[in-house]
């Protein structure tokens, strides 16, 4: 899966890692390492950001849409460097603060509607997708089969 520069850049990559920093208060770096590869999935996104959808656990999730994580693998290498690019842009804009081995969002990257459609869905999924991932990281990592 190619990762298209129009389509993930470094505004909606910094956006989706603040908004969802916002929502879980930490994340540690290998649960932000998730957040791309989560946003690069259309699918995944709408129905996070239903807000009809009640997120139970991680297992119950990756049970019910186990076609969201067909690819997963190779979202999570293709978001490597974009997450470290937009964690470096976020950190030089003291938008976030690294400590103890994760991030904590210190003032965050506010939504406009002018950002579009997508950053809109991103905004209302952030919740649900920090309840996705910040859980037991190496359930995650195995489960999505992501190779390390």
């Amino acid at each position: 899966m190619k990762f298209s520069s129009y389509y993930n850049n470094l505004g909606i990559n910094a956006f989706a890692i603040s908004s969802v920093l916002e929502a879980a208060g930490f994340l540690s770096i290998p649960q932000i390492a998730l957040i791309l590869p989560v946003v690069a999935h259309r699918q995944m996104v709408k129905k996070l950001a239903d807000g009809r959808f009640h997120f139970v656990s991680f297992e119950q999730y990756l049970i019910d849409n186990i076609e969201f994580f067909f690819n997963f693998n190779e979202r999570y290498f293709a978001s490597l460097t974009p997450t470290v690019n937009a964690l470096q842009f976020l950190r030089e804009m003291n938008a976030i603060e690294l400590d103890g081995g994760g991030a904590v969002n210190a003032s965050g990257l506010p939504f406009d509607a002018s950002m579009g459609k997508r950053a809109e869905r991103v905004k209302r999924a952030s919740p649900n997708i920090a309840a996705l991932i910040s859980g037991n990281t190496e359930v995650f990592y195995l489960n999505a089969r992501i190779e390390l």
